[in-house]
């Protein structure tokens, strides 16, 4: 369920979709929205909303029976030859979105599709939130796929500009992985959609380059993180050597990074018992709410992102978690949610996704 307004009215809507969308569901973003029938719950359903002047669709069931038009109109390049058998025809005990038919050899072809609304610039990211259920999907058609059956996963992209695509390997490492080693088996493809302002019309449909070598290297458990830390109410809180330390209501920012087993870091930062090593352990104990932003990379950003991110909060907390380089500090005060902050939002989309833009630019 959502919250919106309508002409200064606030009313609730249903929404298909499982992910986090902080990136669209800012305040301010415009929704399209359906009324629902007498018989639903809510009054009306989400089914799109807009971003940098795109049309993003949020309904997820609705980009099933948007991939079956596009198949059926013989608009999708990888799948010419295809036609639609079955929706969600049934393998065992399984499930999957379409079945197709080779339209010369009458080869069947079970096909999985995933709505990606996770982008910034031309790069395009799926899940934007932990899938073992995608993880399950793309190991079955593996499955199939090692008993002679045709199989593929297609991937939507939900921004006609998307040029490349990538498993998120920031969110879910585990679907990240899954993704290679299916590579061989089963046809990982993705389109990029464009629509009309009037949401009736879908005017561009685009291959996007999917770059497995970067994959091969990058996917490693290393970069840096981000940890978003809710305190409520004030807490003065002795930390190690900077002594009492007065954290005001709000929400506040660390940054650290570790280049080998970075997801252990991060596992350890969110436990609130341990013994206490660095500052942001004292902080942690105290914490209301711990949100953990990895940013997986071979490369160390520890103090670029601490730099950046002093332009965006309200202001740093000195000292804190910089001993051991010339920083001010890698702990920074907001006081209100950061995640409802568009600057913030696009700061973590930039480190996450849209700085490679260029390095893909240079390989393809």
């Amino acid at each position: 369920m959502i919250e919106a307004e309508i002409d200064g009215r606030r009313i609730e809507a249903y929404l298909a979709n499982p992910g986090r969308l902080w990136e669209l569901f800012l305040p301010g973003t415009e929704l399209l929205l359906s009324p629902a029938s007498l018989t639903n719950k809510l009054p009306y359903t989400v089914l799109a909303c807009r971003k940098e002047g795109h049309t993003v669709l949020l309904h997820t069931h609705l980009t099933n029976k948007l991939v079956r038009y596009l198949l059926d109109n013989g608009q999708l390049e990888p799948f010419k030859n295809y036609r639609v058998i079955k929706a969600e025809p049934a393998c065992g005990r399984h499930r999957f979105d379409l079945l197709l038919q080779h339209n010369d050899t009458g080869d069947s072809y079970y096909l999985e599709i995933k709505s990606c609304t996770l982008f910034a610039g031309q790069v395009a990211m799926f899940p934007d939130a932990v899938t073992t259920r995608g993880s399950n999907h793309l190991y079955k058609l593996m499955e199939l796929s090692a008993r002679g059956i045709k199989t593929g996963c297609l991937f939507v992209v939900m921004n006609p500009q998307a040029k490349y695509f990538l498993p998120s390997y920031h969110i879910d490492f585990n679907f990240a992985k899954a993704f290679m080693e299916v590579k061989n088996s089963v046809q990982l493809k993705a389109v990029a959609v464009g629509f009309d302002q009037s949401f009736t019309e879908i005017n561009s449909i685009n291959t996007v380059s999917i770059p497995f070598d970067f994959l091969n290297i990058e996917l490693q458990d290393r970069g840096a993180y981000l940890l978003l830390v809710k305190v409520e109410p004030e807490k003065i809180l002795a930390v190690g050597s900077l002594g009492p330390t007065r954290f005001e209501q709000g929400y506040y920012v660390y940054v650290g990074s570790a280049m080998g087993t970075l997801s252990k870091r991060v596992a350890r930062h969110t436990r609130k018992r341990k013994q206490k090593r660095w500052h942001i352990d004292y902080l942690i104990a105290a914490a209301d709410a711990i949100t953990p932003v990895p940013i997986i990379s071979s490369d160390n950003l520890e103090c670029e992102l601490a730099d950046k991110l002093q332009g965006i909060a309200d202001q740093p907390v000195k000292g804190f978690g910089s001993s051991g380089c010339k920083c001010t500090g890698h702990l920074f005060y907001f006081t209100d949610n950061p995640l409802h902050n568009p600057r913030f939002i696009d700061y973590i989309q930039y480190y996450r996704i849209q700085r490679l833009e260029q390095q893909f630019d240079s390989q393809f």
